[in-house]
């Protein structure tokens, strides 16, 4: 099986408790307003890349990480495909706990059929709902304030502590294959515009953030 891989970057502290790997797939329907993400809505974006490599690369990291986080794009876009992914990581590295951010309500995940509950099942915490650019973030790992966070297994329940004590717009930078610095974390538009001035990039630049 194969994934539509965007990014993938490590040590991520900004996107989930302790020290994590962050992967960004491609391809979103829901179009919100003010993504950070946009150049990911596209199906096409990133690359393909076979399941089993991934986990290869996972493999042979030499770093002691906590964790995996999902996001995009639209990861239950894909949920099949990050299921196996998630399977092999369960028997590669039991102590990671997993964390998605997803686009959808978590009742609506729940509802759209066999991949996207496998995939739920495989989930520890998420982040759930539509970006609204009009509501600003309460919750460290929420982009807006409609969107809301389950902990959905026992592992996720010991994580809410340390999540929901952490300060808002916490973020880690990032370096692109063509120098480009990028930001990673839930930061709001204000923050970000002046992380971007201070790393004298392109507000407009691309950057694998959500």
């Amino acid at each position: 099986m194969k994934l539509r891989l965007a990014h993938l970057a490590y040590p991520v502290t900004a996107l989930g408790p302790g020290r994590r790997l962050a992967l960004w797939v491609a391809g979103c329907p829901l179009s919100c307003r003010g993504c950070i993400t946009p150049h990911l809505w596209n199906p096409e974006a990133g690359r393909e890349v076979a399941v089993d490599k991934v986990l290869k690369r996972i493999s042979v990291l030499d770093l002691a990480l906590d964790g995996i986080t999902l996001s995009g794009g639209e990861p239950f876009v894909q949920a099949a495909a990050l299921t196996q992914l998630l399977e092999g990581l369960a028997t590669l590295r039991p102590n990671w706990n997993v964390l998605i951010f997803s686009g959808y309500p978590h009742a609506t995940l729940t509802k759209r059929g066999r991949d996207a509950i496998a995939l739920l099942a495989r989930t520890d915490v998420l982040v759930a709902g539509v970006f609204d650019q009009q509501r600003p973030a309460v919750h460290p790992l929420a982009g807006s304030a409609n969107q809301t966070v389950h902990y959905l297994s026992a592992r996720g329940q010991t994580l809410r502590s340390v999540i929901e004590s952490t300060p808002l717009n916490q973020f880690d930078i990032g370096l692109g294959s063509d120098d480009q610095q990028f930001l990673i974390g839930v930061i709001d538009t204000t923050k970000r515009q002046s992380l971007h001035q201070a790393l004298g990039n392109d507000h407009t630049a691309k950057e694998p953030l959500k």
